[in-house]
């Protein structure tokens, strides 16, 4: 398979951009894990619409033999991350290919020099926008679904065509399973949290309605600018970005599964608990019409199945018995306020967080997907 070309996507509707997005579909058509981003989303991406780009910059490229599409390639530069962080970093996204390492390395050969040409050392990825979004390649759990488009699917083959192309592990992230029917918060890490909600003045306020959800939204996401501030892979997300974040979270997600922690008027803590979607986007390959919309809305009241993806609890609190509050939160949301779900997933828990990683064993929960994120140096 060898490229004869490699275009650059530079409007949303041009044939580059229509390829970008069929690409994938056709790859893994006959594969009942692929979840597609959805078309609009892609193409407001193509527009740089997103507020990512307010700050950043990023490019999108299709892999060609003759005029068939072999591969695609999205490539960043997070220029609040580098500042933030002191990096000079690209990051690479949306990558697909085809099983030939001819092809990979068609556009990791590009990619190498789009990131030499910006005076950047390191490319990483597959790393999106912020640490919200999903990273890595799938190297543990191909039999198992994903978590909607929050922890994506490849094929086995995608480790060694990295691998090959000279890319070094950089971090794992885990993916574990509880069962909401008998999950139950360890009574040591009950008692402290009873505790800790009486001396400190903690309290778990139940969200009804969307209106009330809505109205948390932009509170949710400041406390995650202070609760994720010592991860390697944070950088402050901009007031822009925090409301198209919270915004988009806030159409998928159930108030009854969203729960936070306040101390007063002050929002201390959050778990962040999603209808598993994953199914109904399957069968939208990528369409939001007003069917698709209608099918996704009904597996919203339907799935048996949760993702969790973001807890956080404000840094001056983790000593003082906010950490065993945000379990005994995330037993609340499992468990869905009345609704009996059979299965939950948390979801990019890195491999270097230990007490998490502890405290997940304490819960009883068991790892069974793992996602490498890799690095190359320039």
């Amino acid at each position: 398979m060898e490229v004869t070309e490699i275009r650059s996507v530079l409007s949303p509707r041009s044939r580059e951009a229509g390829d970008f997005i069929a690409f994938p579909k056709r790859l893994y058509r006959e594969c009942p894990y692929y979840v597609p981003w959805f078309d609009r989303g892609m193409r407001r991406l193509f527009a740089r619409k997103n507020p990512f780009f307010r700050h950043s910059d990023g490019e999108f490229f299709v892999a060609y033999h003759g005029g068939t599409p072999l591969g695609r390639i999205g490539l960043f530069e997070n220029r609040n991350f580098n500042r933030y962080t002191g990096n000079r970093d690209a990051r690479f996204y949306f990558y697909d290919a085809e099983n030939s390492q001819t092809v990979a390395d068609a556009l990791f050969d590009l990619a190498e020099n789009w990131t030499r040409s910006r005076g950047l050392t390191r490319l990483i990825g597959p790393q999106g926008f912020s640490s919200m979004a999903g990273g890595g390649i799938l190297i543990q759990g191909f039999d198992q679904m994903p978590a909607m488009t929050m922890m994506g699917y490849n094929y086995p083959y995608y480790q060694s065509l990295l691998e090959s192309a000279g890319f070094t592990k950089y971090k794992d992230f885990v993916s574990a399973h509880l069962d909401p029917r008998t999950y139950r918060t360890p009574e040591k890490i009950s008692r402290v949290a009873s505790i800790a909600m009486k001396r400190g003045g903690f309290d778990l306020p139940r969200i009804r309605t969307r209106r009330q959800m809505r109205s948390l939204a932009l509170e949710i996401g400041r406390l995650y600018n202070e609760s994720w501030r010592d991860h390697e892979e944070f950088a402050p997300l901009t007031e822009e970005e925090l409301l198209e974040l919270s915004s988009d979270l806030m159409l998928v997600t159930d108030p009854k599964l969203l729960q936070v922690i306040r101390k007063g008027d002050e929002l201390a803590g959050f778990v962040l608990t999603f209808p598993d979607l994953t199914e109904a986007l399957i069968r939208g390959k990528g369409k939001l019409n007003p069917l698709k919309l209608w099918s996704i809305l009904r597996e919203k009241h339907r799935t048996s199945r949760v993702i969790i993806n973001g807890l956080g609890i404000h840094p001056r609190y983790r000593n003082n018995g906010g950490t065993a509050i945000l379990y005994h939160a995330l037993e609340k949301s499992v468990r869905g306020m009345g609704r009996e779900f059979v299965g939950a997933d948390l979801t990019q828990v890195a491999e270097t967080t230990e007490l998490m990683l502890s405290d997940l064993e304490t819960l009883g929960a068991k790892i069974y997907k793992r996602h490498r994120v890799y690095y190359k140096l320039m």
